[in-house]
């Protein structure tokens, strides 16, 4: 965390909070934080910092006067505080609980009990991210008017940037532009980085703990048994729905342990992108039997 960030951490127990503001304290020294010990409070100094924000809000699920997931609604229906990212911490595990997080607008949820190591993965992790859906939201609002009438289109793509500008173009497109957005960025960043560059599941881990993950994808895509393979994306917008297909040039992988959120990955610094896609972002998601398509559809109403 090379720039200052300001913090709000919401816990009821007195000692996870400490806890947090030590393994913070142990990521930087340069940053601040304000506290509470429930949901009201915490609304509360949201509130009174509106116009100021918290770089990252950490909240607790379960508190007293208003839950973390009641927090979380309410900043979502604040423009102001909308785009505020939060991590939504937690002892409750069950899929159905990480859903509820993630569709209220959660960037992570992190389960308790969780170490330094873990906690530093998801808050490099969500700072990372943070600054990538920044960008994605705000091309997609500079792309929304003209590309309503969009039926019908297939673009190519290699590169990251690629990534950026197609995937908001598709979703400016899309009847529910923000919520089909991160699911198209997931599924069409898999295509290349796992998909055509053949980075795999604990390769990206390291990358992602180095701070390597986005030269490695430059400096593999120049390489000569990579630069010439493309991905594709074909957009078809009906009355009915919207179907996507997402096409790449690998060799496939085992797609199907990452259509639902995995407790035992919820700690990772990545691999929630197919699950959000499914759950979150899209009304149904079916990958080709080698996993190298995938078709996507959003309902029209």
């Amino acid at each position: 965390m090379s720039q200052k960030k300001h913090f709000l951490v919401a816990d009821d127990d007195p000692l996870n909070l400490d806890i947090i503001v030590e393994y913070l304290s142990l990521l930087s020294s340069n940053f601040t934080v304000e506290s509470a010990e429930n949901g009201l409070d915490a609304w509360q100094l949201l509130s009174d910092n509106v116009k100021s924000h918290f770089d990252i809000v950490i909240l607790d699920n379960m508190m007293p006067k208003m839950s973390g997931i009641d927090v979380l609604r309410k900043m979502q229906a604040d423009k102001e505080l909308k785009n505020t990212p939060v991590i939504i911490q937690s002892a409750r595990a069950r899929k159905e609980d990480v859903i509820e997080g993630i569709e209220a607008g959660a960037f992570y949820y992190l389960t308790k009990p969780f170490n330094e190591e873990q906690f530093a993965n998801v808050m490099q992790n969500c700072i990372r991210s943070r600054n990538i859906y920044k960008n994605l939201q705000e091309t997609l609002a500079e792309s929304m008017s003209s590309m309503r009438l969009l039926e019908e289109a297939t673009f190519n793509f290699k590169t990251l940037d690629d990534v950026h500008a197609i995937a908001t173009l598709i979703a400016s497109a899309c009847p529910q532009s923000d919520r089909s957005l991160s699911g198209l960025f997931e599924l069409m960043l898999n295509a290349i980085e796992h998909g055509n560059l053949g980075i795999g599941y604990d390769e990206k881990s390291e990358l992602n703990k180095s701070g390597e993950w986005e030269n490695e994808l430059k400096r593999r895509a120049a390489l000569e048994d990579y630069k010439d393979k493309i991905a594709q994306i074909h957009f078809k917008k009906t009355k009915e729905r919207v179907e996507i297909n997402i096409s790449d040039q690998g060799n496939g992988f085992d797609w199907q342990p990452y259509m639902e959120f995995d407790v035992k990955r919820l700690l990772d610094s990545h691999g929630r992108g197919i699950a959000i896609a499914k759950n979150i972002s899209f009304d149904h998601i079916e990958y080709s039997s080698k996993g190298s398509e995938v078709f996507a559809y959003l309902n029209a109403s």
